[in-house]
């Protein structure tokens, strides 16, 4: 298409058409995506199994229900089969499809500049299809971002855009993903800035492009799946102050239960990775041990959202919601993190619906004021688990309000999230996150540049350089040098004005010469055309002349006579400063975390 060339148009033309077909291809995706994952359910568990997978009002079953008698034994090994198939598409093609997705694309964007081989959403797409389509626990977000973002990937190098362009257009393929396959546009564009970040920093260049792919990608999903949210959900309304009390009890809840969940979650992921077993057999064990759970709890199985709008409509006891949590916790753990392939989205949907619900008919049995409406928690329970355990309260919130067509909570949910995310601000699922942009290698450069231009160069010149008299002979400077330790050396006149920079690597090859000892003078042999620069430019200037005339030193300027030196500034005192600044700041965080 465009060989040898930069693809290079203004800037929002640009992103508009690079965002459309990013956006189109991430619908086209989730569509093909979705169609695997309902067929895999109903060959697997409707027709094999015989248990029928329980429908949202948002997603009724595409190929209907089977007419096979529940098969119980079954459940032990349908998910050890979907383990197996899963391990060995994701080992043998595609190593980096394992586990929950979401976290491969953040790697890429951070350390790969958007870098994902294309066929690793293939792989994705259908490994985990048949991982949650079998029963194994898992969500779509992971797979559905890897989709997007892929393709995003592929586009960027095909066209030639520079790093920085490839990177945003890999965040923006997987907020479409995700926009689409939980028909929540606005909070597929946020989640591409947000989920980058373990704190509240966002990748902003990445909304505006990231808004359009998810639009699109959202438009062509719903023309074909349909317009309606994913819950049928109750008509809830936040109208007492009061109940912000129950909702902090949430928000502890959620902290609680999420620290355990991604403990859980990582503590059995390494014993798996730790297993001296082939790595085509480890998911096939997880799903064995997800189907001695799903035995006795089915309900934990595959994506479980149906469990959220039953407890929404309150059709769910205290002591069943209570034992999903710490089952939906396992089953997840053993699915994916045994190297089987799936998001964890959906399943912490499920646990923070479960914990919103227990806590919800807890408070209503005890302090019916605090929560006159349990189903309002479920709701809540969502946005605030997710907020804590992905470190994405923003994007979350919105979501869960898209997904439920409720946005009366949001005022209850905004407080849980924000109560568990900071909480768990040490905690998240995402361990490919950074805290901030300046940890991101793809910004190393920007906060280099921004820390030195917050100082001037009279906060770290030297005022007392050693100089050079311009008059000084051949034989006494050369005898002066080795004394000093130092390889540049300002010359001026008795006056104190610049004449030049003696560079000792330039005078080298008169070294060995006769005749020249009492013959040339430091005035004749140093450099004359040097940079300068003045005490009220910032050190980002300074090192800007150093690295364009390739200099160890500056010399340092008076303001009303640019020809007199006042002091000298180094490369190696701007990294010094430089290093001082970053080892305040990382004792500054570290502080906080233990705070």
């Amino acid at each position: 298409m465009i060989t040898g060339k930069r693809f290079n148009l203004p800037v929002i033309g640009r992103w508009f058409i690079l965002g459309s077909i990013v956006g189109l291809v991430s619908g086209l995706g989730a569509i093909v995506f979705f169609f695997l994952l309902q067929g895999s359910a109903y060959f697997f568990m409707d027709y094999l199994m015989g248990m029928r997978v329980e429908e949202t009002a948002g997603e009724p079953a595409i190929f209907g229900h089977a007419a096979t008698e529940l098969r119980r034994w079954t459940i032990f090994l349908i998910p050890a089969l979907g383990g197996l198939l899963s391990g060995f598409l994701v080992y043998k093609f595609a190593p980096e499809a394992e586990g929950h997705g979401t976290d491969a694309a953040i790697e890429s964007i951070h350390r790969k500049n958007g870098y994902i081989r294309w066929q690793v959403p293939i792989i994705k797409t259908i490994a985990s299809a048949i991982t949650i389509g079998t029963g194994g626990s898992g969500g779509r977000e992971g797979p559905i971002a890897q989709i997007g973002a892929g393709f995003a990937s592929f586009l960027g190098r095909s066209l030639k855009l520079s790093d920085r362009e490839k990177r945003i257009l890999t965040a923006a393929g997987m907020g479409a993903g995700v926009g689409a396959i939980f028909r929540s546009p606005l909070a597929g564009a946020i989640f591409a800035a947000e989920v980058l970040y373990a704190s509240s920093d966002m990748e902003y260049e990445a909304l505006l492009p990231s808004t359009i792919t998810s639009i699109i990608a959202y438009s062509v999903f719903c023309s074909v799946f349909g317009w309606e949210p994913l819950f049928a959900t109750p008509d809830f309304n936040f109208e007492n102050p009061v109940e912000l009390i129950g909702y902090s009890v949430l928000g502890f809840a959620c902290a609680i239960f999420g620290w355990l969940y991604v403990n859980t979650f990582y503590g059995i992921h390494r014993y798996f990775k730790k297993l001296s077993i082939s790595n085509y057999l480890k998911p096939a064990i997880g799903g064995l041990l997800t189907g001695c759970i799903g035995f006795f709890i089915p309900q934990a199985l595959a994506g479980g959202y149906a469990q959220i709008e039953l407890g929404m409509h309150g059709h769910l006891t205290i002591g069943f919601i209570f034992i999903l949590i710490f089952a939906k916790i396992l089953t997840t753990s053993f699915s994916i993190g045994s190297g089987g392939s799936a998001g964890i989205f959906g399943p912490s949907m499920v646990i923070g619906a479960s914990v919103g619900g227990f806590v919800g008919l807890a408070l209503n049995a005890v302090f019916p004021v605090l929560a006159p409406e349990p189903g309002a928690y479920v709701i809540v329970g969502m946005a605030g688990f997710f907020s804590g355990i992905a470190s994405a309260p923003l994007s979350t919130i919105i979501m869960v309000s898209e997904m439920t067509g409720n946005y009366h909570l949001l005022v209850p949910s905004m407080w849980v999230s924000t109560l568990a995310f900071l909480l768990l601000r040490n905690t998240t699922m995402y361990v490919n996150q950074v805290q901030v942009r300046s940890d991101s290698p793809i910004h190393k450069g920007e906060f280099f540049v921004q820390v030195l231009q917050d100082i001037k160069v009279k906060d770290v010149m030297r005022p007392d350089p050693i100089i050079i008299k311009e008059d000084m002979r051949f034989y006494d400077f050369m005898h002066f040098i080795p004394s000093t330790k130092h390889n540049n050396f300002p010359v001026v006149k008795e006056d104190g004005t610049l004449v030049g920079v003696l560079l000792f690597e330039e005078i080298r090859e008169f070294v060995f010469e006769e005749g020249l000892e009492d013959i040339v003078v430091a005035g004749e042999v140093c450099e004359k055309e040097v940079p300068t620069i003045l005490t009220t430019n910032s050190l980002a200037d300074a090192i800007e002349s150093i690295g364009f005339k390739n200099v160890e030193l500056l010399p340092v300027v008076d303001e009303e006579d640019n020809s007199k030196l006042v002091g000298i500034i180094t490369r190696r005192d701007i990294i010094s400063t430089y290093n001082k600044v970053l080892r305040k700041r990382q004792a500054s965080k570290k502080e906080e975390s233990e705070f």
